[in-house]
């Protein structure tokens, strides 16, 4: 069979790294035997025009698409237009959102055949192994149309040993159009870096902790799973001696999860001299001295901590687990091991005053970040927040065209979505703008 996977284009001026997701799917698929064909349509700039054209070239017996709440949109625009080229193709939707919103997305949507939920891998091989729509009821993870009856059928295990799927199909990506872009300059090197080769990889799945603001375990479930040292040395030796990607991103939810592990890969990267430069994300309570050091010696030069707020209460509420104190204690480790240090937080927490969020002001200004990003709290489907905020009628919208982010950055959300008790939807745009520019002022002057 011909399989099509389409990353939908967002609109973004960030750097972003190759859609791994279907670079894993595309690798099973070619696993099987089928012709398979990626189209990013954010690295490639393609209008759905343009894809329509890519899609009636290639003809293709599936279509596959991806999708989080902010691209939702997108990735149903274009399953609606191959399904218009062929009736007869199969239409798939993954990522996020889909895996939350199975049943209402299908509902609201004839075009779409099947959403995969969740892990996808396995679900997708035995969907093309299939084939016909009459012999999905045993596939576990899928909830599918057919016969104009929807039926969501159950969950499918997660992938315990992770080394077992094949990495991502990066020859069926333009790897050479993955660079860093003037917008990241100030969290990810300075203006020499423009244009360098960029990548990204994950090297370990789910997450156990609660952040009520986090869907990361709908998609990859609550028991974190890693792979190896040496599986992720294999394709870092990739990464940087076939496509040339000297600057990555470890794009796993709490890279520093497990010490002997992350000891491990530092300990390989030195022994094999891969000469890579890198950032990861991770928690304050997982991080110390040793490993700063193990870090740093193995080319990370940039930590991003998820911080969220300078107030323990506001902690609490976003279930961080962790105290204000800590968060000090880890930023200072890492800045005395000559890391740089990136910090996200949010603003507009229920239960927030005004002097709470200027606490928090103030605690980031004083950190001596590299770069911060404040983002107003979005409550998106599938998290704790969204089901208090849906309970309580606290939601503004549920128009997913509007979870989109501000120019500023990906992630960095400038509308507020969620009625926070005290604040205007205008104040606490103004109050996120403040934070921004009180961070850069301090910046200029240090």
């Amino acid at each position: 069979m011909k399989i099509m996977l389409i990353q939908p284009r967002a609109s973004i001026k960030t750097s972003v790294g190759p859609p791994l997701g279907l670079g894993y799917l595309a690798s099973c698929a070619e696993k099987q035997g089928h012709k398979v064909k990626i189209i990013d349509a954010t690295i490639l700039n393609l209008s759905l025009r343009k894809i329509k054209k890519e899609i009636k070239q290639f003809d293709p017996d599936v279509v596959g698409s991806t999708a989080m709440t902010l691209t939702i949109f997108d990735a149903l625009s274009i399953l609606k237009v191959a399904k218009e080229n062929n009736p007869n193709c199969l239409t798939v939707l993954g990522g996020s959102h889909p895996t939350v919103m199975a049943k209402v997305t299908l509902e609201d949507n004839p075009f779409v055949d099947v959403i995969v939920r969740g892990e996808g891998e396995l679900t997708f091989m035995e969907l093309l192994e299939k084939q016909r729509m009459e012999n999905f009821e045993k596939i576990k993870g899928i909830t599918y149309r057919f016969n104009d009856k929807i039926t969501e059928n159950n969950n499918r295990k997660l992938i315990e040993n992770l080394d077992s799927v094949p990495f991502p199909a990066y020859h069926l990506l333009p790897m050479d159009k993955y660079r860093l872009k003037f917008s990241d300059v100030g969290a990810l090197g300075n203006f020499k870096e423009i244009g360098r080769p960029y990548g990204v990889i994950i090297t370990s799945r789910g997450c156990p902790f609660d952040c009520i603001f986090c869907s990361s375990r709908k998609l990859w479930g609550r028991k974190w799973r890693a792979r190896s040292a040496e599986n992720i040395i294999e394709e870092l030796k990739i990464l940087r001696y076939k496509y040339g990607k000297t600057k990555l991103s470890f794009m796993d939810d709490t890279f520093t999860l497990n010490k002997d592990r992350v000891m491990k890969i530092c300990d390989l990267i030195r022994k094999e001299n891969i000469d890579i430069s890198w950032i990861c994300v991770t928690r304050v309570d997982l991080f110390d001295e040793e490993m700063a050091t193990a870090l740093k010696k193995a080319g990370c030069f940039l930590v991003w901590f998820g911080l969220e707020s300078g107030v323990q209460k506001t902690l609490d509420f976003l279930k961080k687990g962790f105290t204000v104190e800590k968060a000090e204690m880890a930023v200072k480790i890492a800045i005395e091991a000559n890391l740089d240090v990136c910090g996200f937080f949010i603003i507009g927490v229920p239960g927030e005053t005004r002097e709470d969020i200027f606490k928090t002001i103030n605690f980031a200004s004083n950190l001596n970040l590299t770069a911060a990003e404040f983002n107003l709290f979005i409550p998106f489907p599938g998290t704790k927040i969204y089901e208090i905020a849906e309970e309580n009628n606290l939601l503004i919208t549920k128009d997913w065209s509007r979870y989109k982010p501000s120019n500023f950055n990906f992630s960095n959300y400038s509308a507020s979505l969620m009625k926070i008790p005290g604040f205007s939807t205008r104040e606490l745009k103004k109050l996120r703008r403040k934070a921004h520019l009180s961070l850069n002022l301090r910046q200029l002057k240090s």
